[in-house]
């Protein structure tokens, strides 16, 4: 696996860029890379400004790019430029300090005016540093960014798919392997498995419920790493079930069920792949998620989603589940949002 140094040039605290980076750190560690930060805000200020690449901490953040396999360039753009920190930063840095390394830069911003900012301002710049690769990239607008108190982001996905389709060309690169591509599936063509959570067909669905859900709720918690709930709870013989959709020998959808008591069945798990949203997977999931209660000899769904996945509750209102909260209350004052659905009156509706 790679050592990846990541450059977070915001000079501030509490930064939307700093919230892409983060969510973009995630990915990285979920496929087993190395992340070593280097956050330019941190620095003493006089050495860089003087130049001074020989101070001990200024020093050491060169050290640590040089010593890395890839890079990750975070920057927001003011003035129609990158950030001023990341320009000290780089004037101090050797000749060809990027010399083979792949580059993967982003930016934020409050206007698409500044969307050429990566390729007409920053692009140059890491190419005199040698970059051997240097990725698409991408800019990211800041009203697609929504930080909640306490930690958190929500991105649109307008910004969502794009950034991960950015950094996954970025990390086949990294790992020197082919590039996924997308495109849309064949419903008739897609094949529901019955599967296990431990099965390896099952990873990347779990590996991207941790980085969306820590993403969202910006802590780390059992919920957030998929632990509140045991693996074995999904298993046949305990009453549960784990469906995966395969796609060309791909996973590109699943979600489970569990005994939440002698009637029901609760979902978890729901998930659909970047690559593959928005093209009626999580319906046919829901569907597979029915039968299969329906088999095991449940009459009712229940399921909770978290106020900050508004998709994930407009799905299922669309297949028919029954909010059992008021929809007319700010969603994070309510917390975990239930619903139910009766499955014998689907079944009646169906036939």
């Amino acid at each position: 696996m790679a050592t990846i140094a990541t450059i977070s040039s915001s000079p501030s605290e509490i930064s939307r860029t700093d919230a892409v980076l983060d969510y973009v750190t995630k990915r990285l560690i979920s496929r087993g890379h190395t992340v070593t930060p280097i956050v330019l805000r941190d620095l003493p200020a006089a050495p860089l400004l003087r130049g001074r690449a020989d101070d001990p901490e200024v020093a050491s953040a060169i050290a640590a790019l040089e010593a890395a396999d890839a890079v990750v360039v975070t920057t927001p753009v003011y003035k129609a430029a990158y950030s001023g920190l990341l320009k000290v930063f780089l004037d101090l840095l050797p000749q060809y300090a990027l010399k083979g390394k792949t580059v993967l830069p982003l930016a934020t911003g409050g206007t698409p005016a500044h969307v050429l900012v990566i390729d007409y301002a920053l692009r140059p710049v890491l190419t005199s540093l040698g970059a051997g690769a240097i990725g698409q990239g991408w800019f990211v607008l800041s009203s697609h960014i929504r930080l909640y108190d306490g930690g958190g982001l929500l991105l649109d996905p307008v910004a969502s798919v794009p950034l991960y389709q950015v950094t996954e060309a970025f990390l086949a690169t990294v790992d020197g392997s082919r590039l996924a591509e997308s495109v849309p599936v064949q419903l008739a063509g897609i094949e529901a498995v019955r599967a296990r959570p431990e099965d390896l067909e099952a990873a990347p669905l779990l590996a991207d419920l941790v980085v969306e859900y820590s993403t969202r709720y910006g802590r780390t918690n059992e919920n957030t790493q998929l632990t509140e709930v045991p693996p074995s709870d999904f298993h046949p013989e305990r009453g549960g079930a784990f469906v995966l959709l395969r796609s060309g020998g791909q996973t590109v959808a699943g979600g489970a069920i569990r005994r939440y008591d002698d009637q029901t069945a609760e979902v978890k798990r729901m998930w659909t792949s970047h690559l593959h949203r928005r093209q009626g997977l999580g319906r046919r999931v829901i569907a597979e998620l029915e039968a299969a209660a329906v088999d095991l000899g449940y009459r009712k769904l229940y399921l909770t989603t978290g106020p900050r996945q508004p998709e994930a509750a407009g799905l299922y209102l669309a297949a028919g589940f029954e909010p059992q909260f008021d929809t007319s209350v700010d969603p994070e004052s309510i917390g975990p949002l239930p619903f139910t659905k009766d499955l014998a009156v689907a079944l009646k509706v169906a036939s």
